[in-house]
Order: C-alpha cells, then structure tokens, then sequence
C-alpha cells in the first residue's frame, strides 16, 4: 500500500473515532439534561404537593364575635363554691356552667335572645331555682389548626360559633351530623368525640326548651378544643 492511501487510512479513521465520540459525547450530555429536568420536574411538584398538602392542615380558623344570652343561677366569690352548685343543678338534671371567674357566675342554657329563655327561666323557677339573664359576648377569636382532622375540627368549631350567635337551630345540628358522617372516618379525633356527644344528646331531645337548656354545653366543649389546639 502506497504511503498517500496510508495516510488517508489513517486521517479517515481518526476522523471516525471523532465523529463516534462526539455523538457520545451529545447523547451523553442529551441524557443528563433530560434525567436533570426529570428530577427538577419531579422536585418541583413534590414541592407543590407538600404546600398543598401543609395548605389544607394547617389553617389559621378566625371565629367571629358572638353575642348570646344564658340564664345566670348564682354568682360565688370562690370557684368551689361554683363548683358545687354546677353538680348541684347536674343532679336536677341542668347542664350548668361556670361561665366567669372572680366573680365566679354559673349559668344554664343559651339562647339568642333574653326572650328566648323565658321557658327555661320558668322551668327553673319551678324548681325554686331563681335566674337572672345575662348576656355574654365573646370577642373574635383566631387560632391554627392542623393535622388530618384539621376539615372536620374547623366545621365543628365554625357550627358552635353559629349557634352561639344564631341560637340552637335544626340547621346546625343537622350540618353537624352530616361533618361527622363525612370527615370523620372509623379513627375520629379523639378531642373531638366528646363535643360530637353533645350534639348527638341536643338532637336526641325531643323539645326546644330542652335543647336551649343543653346548648352551654357546646360553647365549654368547644373551648376545650381549641384550648388543647392551642396547647394550653
């Protein structure tokens, strides 16, 4: 073979290994793009689906102002003194409260309206049990709520709020129910089962007298929740 097809040989198969390893070299560099824009792809939406998923568990829930009116049966300058008329009154029957302290005032019942609680008010008196109607106003309220039953808490929360400044409705013991029946799954929160009770008792009773005399109970049981949120 002459010297010139010699040379030729050899520039076509240097060329050759160019050409190879240049294409390797692209698919190479093809393939990390791709794999990188994959991964950044990837990232990103696990990214998204955490701040959804933190979105709708972790939510700051604002109460508004209620205004409500209970039946006031004693006013005591010591919390034992509360103390014992509450389970006096639970022992008659009346889902008593101690609604303030220092003065400590124990009331029973709630309504919408000092009206509204002129059935109770007679039925206690019945009982020589003498009230006095007072009006209680709970300022807007705000606080975090999360967790997986973060929906199902802030639906409770939100319908107490309601009947506190509506009044025991069919409507809001009803909308309870219905959250219960779709949120709560097999493994409710356990913090919520008691204020559930509640409301399972208010609809069992047959009168609205007996429902209003039983409503006090929500606001305490709710206040409990959020007291646990709140981690007090």
């Amino acid at each position: 073979m002459r010297l010139s097809e010699r040379i030729r040989v050899v520039v076509v198969l240097i060329l050759g290994m160019m050409a190879i390893g240049l294409l390797t070299w692209g698919v190479g560099k093809i393939y990390l793009e791709l794999v990188g824009q994959s991964s950044h792809e990837k990232a990103e939406a696990a990214l998204q689906r955490s701040k959804e998923a933190n979105s709708q568990s972790n939510t700051v829930l604002v109460l508004p102002e209620a205004k409500f009116w209970t039946c006031q049966v004693g006013v005591f300058q010591s919390e034992r003194n509360a103390q014992l008329r509450k389970e006096q009154l639970r022992l008659l029957n009346f889902n008593a409260e101690v609604i303030s302290a220092a003065p400590w005032i124990v009331g029973v019942g709630l309504g919408h309206s000092a009206d509204e609680l002129k059935g109770l008010r007679q039925t206690l008196a019945d009982r020589e049990i003498s009230t006095v109607p007072k009006q209680i106003v709970l300022p807007e309220r705000s606080f975090r709520v999360a967790g997986n039953g973060s929906q199902l808490t802030g639906e409770l929360l939100i319908n107490v709020n309601k009947i506190l400044q509506g009044g025991v409705t069919v409507e809001a013991l009803n909308k309870e129910k219905q959250s219960w029946n779709a949120l709560a799954g097999d493994y409710p929160p356990k913090e919520l089962e008691g204020l559930h009770q509640i409301f399972s008792k208010i609809r069992e009773e047959i009168t609205f007298e007996g429902q209003k005399a039983m409503g006090l109970s929500l606001l305490f049981e709710s206040q409990r929740v959020i007291n646990i949120l709140s981690g007090k």
